[in-house]
């Protein structure tokens, strides 16, 4: 593997002048992305002109940076080595430019790419973008899956603004508190025992038929051990692709969904569903919103979060139902 010093070496063979600063852009999207297509969708160039920043960059450096077998990509020792200079590189360049950037909603022309659950997507993230036609009509977003277990990888894929549970913050990022939230049980208004309830007994829970969405935690859930007990004895008869398909699936049924109550509140605000008190303590699950620390002074991803902070203060007066 290359050392610091051979980089150093590299570096002066190649002096600066003789590599134009545009590649940087594509040379990072290339060790970052999986595929070559994948790094131009980033950087909004066709696949011919990333095939050519390639080779350049190829040239460039005497190596091939990324190699290609059985339909994967994988990085050429010195691309290992070049990715966290690079980022690092990029991590600057970026911050320079934004200390002093201004943002007009109005007017400006970005894209801004968030990683968060499917959960404050819907909720929180739906309204605020469904705003943003007037407000900023010329801001796209672009949403990447958020693995909860490994959130890092998401800024490794691009993102600039993390949604996520404080449990699962990254260390040294900024961090802004935005939304506290608790586990509820949502019901069909017209379920033949919890109809007419606003609470259900651990007897009752316990007897009722459940509905789950693929990758619940119950431990997430529950605010002790008796909580995650009941939670596991649970009978579990449908289990759904996705926490959206689960309205739909509720409605006209007796199932019973545990999770998120001001995801659950929002659903009986508009279809006929109700919401009732879990029949054990819950723990309080605080989001919050994370970006590097070199996008601190960026103008555009603050009036954005501040667009999340108001939409979440909306939520607020009905999050502990």
């Amino acid at each position: 593997m290359e050392t610091k010093s051979n980089l150093h070496a590299l570096a002066v063979e190649r002096p600066m002048h003789r590599l134009n600063l545009n590649l940087l852009y594509p040379l990072h999207a290339i060790l970052h992305a999986p595929t070559l297509t994948e790094a131009g969708r980033r950087v909004r160039l066709s696949q011919s002109a990333m095939s050519h920043a390639l080779r350049r960059l190829r040239d460039h450096f005497g190596d091939d940076l990324v190699t290609h077998s059985s339909g994967d990509q994988y990085l050429t020792p010195l691309g290992m080595a070049l990715r966290t200079e690079v980022r690092r590189v990029m991590q600057e360049v970026e911050g320079t430019f934004n200390y002093a950037l201004e943002f007009d909603p109005l007017t400006a022309a970005q894209t801004i790419t968030i990683a968060t659950p499917e959960a404050i997507e819907q909720m929180l993230l739906g309204p605020v973008l469904r705003d943003l036609s007037n407000e900023a009509p010329g801001l796209s977003v672009r949403m990447v899956p958020l693995d909860m277990e490994v959130p890092q990888r998401a800024l490794d894929q691009g993102a600039d603004l993390l949604l996520l549970s404080e449990d699962s913050a990254i260390d040294g990022l900024e961090i802004l508190p935005i939304l506290t939230d608790h586990a509820s049980c949502m019901v069909w208004s017209g379920h033949p025992e919890f109809g007419a309830s606003q609470e259900t007994s651990e007897e009752q829970y316990l007897a009722a038929r459940h509905i789950v969405p693929q990758g619940e935690v119950s431990a997430s859930l529950a605010a002790d051990d008796v909580g995650y007990r009941i939670l596991k004895a649970r009978r579990i008869w449908v289990r759904t692709t996705s926490q959206a398909t689960l309205p739909a699936i509720v409605i006209g049924s007796d199932l019973v969904a545990t999770g998120s109550a001001w995801l659950f509140q929002y659903y009986a605000s508009i279809m006929p569903l109700k919401v009732i008190t879990a029949p054990f303590p819950t723990r309080e699950t605080v989001f919050v919103a994370q970006w590097a620390n070199h996008r601190r002074r960026d103008p555009m991803l603050a009036w954005f979060v501040k667009r999340i902070q108001e939409q979440a203060g909306l939520l607020l007066p009905r999050s502990r139902s």
